[in-house]
């Protein structure tokens, strides 16, 4: 997949010098209109033009052909989008060899080594057999990736690495390694800068950016702490103390009710805790209520009081596609089965399959 040719190289280098068309036309003995052309793709300049232009824009003959060119945070950000819409569209192995072939295009890049195993963590989820047979191996291909970039000491994407470390090792019941790279977390990134940077905007009179950044900041936080309330909950229902978890279930529902985020998870936890206390009529009252609100959540936030700001790198079409494959494995789901024949359960089923096509 490339991403450069020499007439971007031309038209961002000469971008970065500040200067002209005309300028560089005179600097290599050439018209304007070559350089435009050049440009836009319309022709290639001669051979012997090469060097010259490598020269008139301070940059290696490599570069200018794009040899192991160094890319640009921009060009991962373009990068990660077309990768996301094949994960999407054409599925998890297409995903999967396209994130090879990139990593041996620009093996130096520490920024999409990160967003490749970011990526296979996040799409792992498409298996439709998460077998250890097909699962581990692709978790630890991107183990692989995160542990070069802790090794290569780069600041800018060490502390997200070691967290999708500590991730996918809890992931894989390595227990030992997660709190490993969590211990060395909590030590290379002890204050999150993050939680002032959007004060620090507003202060500089930036409102509409530390709005965007204070939404962002606040979901993140919201997400972290019903990710927490639903752990405290899983610990009280292991030791049968489920008026405890109902309590963080509870207090779950409430969030996500308030701002409206987490697909109605809560709701899913309650059902499962129903099941596990025997009350069946009520695990499939609350399996009903969870597809009926996970199928009314828009797909976006445009309409959301809270995070109306916030832009989703994967767009309605492709949430759609991820929404729908969720569907499916809830259809799917064993653990449900002890509801089947439940006028709730075989109602929330119906709308699943509905919603399917």
């Amino acid at each position: 997949m490339k991403n450069l040719n020499i007439g971007d190289t031309i038209l961002r280098c000469r971008k970065e010098k500040g200067i002209t068309q005309e300028q560089l036309s005179n600097m290599v003995g050439v018209s304007a209109g070559a350089v435009c052309k050049w440009e836009t793709g319309n022709s290639f300049p001669d051979i012997e033009l090469l060097s010259p232009l490598a020269r008139a824009l301070n940059i290696s003959l490599d570069e200018l052909l794009s040899f192991n060119s160094k890319l640009l945070e921009d060009d991962v950000i373009n990068i990660k989008k077309k990768l996301t819409e094949v994960f999407i569209q054409e599925g998890y192995d297409a995903g999967y060899e396209n994130c090879k072939a990139l990593l041996n295009e620009y093996p130096n890049s520490v920024y999409l080594k990160l967003t490749v195993a970011e990526l296979i963590q996040m799409y792992s989820m498409m298996y439709a057999n998460k077998s250890e047979k097909l699962f581990k191996p692709k978790m630890e291909c991107a183990l692989k990736l995160l542990d070069q970039i802790v090794t290569s000491k780069d600041a800018k994407y060490m502390s997200k690495a070691l967290f999708s470390i500590a991730s996918i090792q809890m992931m894989l019941e390595n227990y030992d390694e997660s709190e490993k790279a969590l211990k060395e977390l909590s030590t290379s990134s002890s204050i999150d800068p993050m939680t002032i940077y959007p004060m620090l905007l507003q202060r500089q009179g930036k409102n509409d950016e530390a709005k965007v950044q204070g939404e962002n900041m606040l979901l993140s936080h919201i997400i972290q702490s019903t990710s927490m309330l639903a752990t405290i909950a899983n610990i009280s229902i292991s030791t049968q103390n489920y008026e405890n978890a109902q309590i963080y279930i509870d207090a779950i529902r409430k969030i996500q009710s308030l701002f409206n985020v987490g697909l109605h998870s809560g709701d899913y936890n309650l059902c499962k805790l129903y099941i596990k206390k025997g009350q069946l009529d009520c695990a499939a009252k609350y399996f009903k209520v969870y597809v009926e609100g996970v199928i009314s959540t828009e797909y976006d936030y445009s309409n959301n009081k809270f995070f109306k700001d916030i832009q989703l790198e994967v767009a309605a079409k492709g949430q759609k596609s991820v929404r729908k494959k969720t569907y499916q494995s809830y259809i799917d789901d064993s653990a449900l089965n002890v509801l089947k024949g439940l006028k709730d359960y075989e109602e929330g089923i119906r709308l699943l399959k509905a919603n399917l096509y």
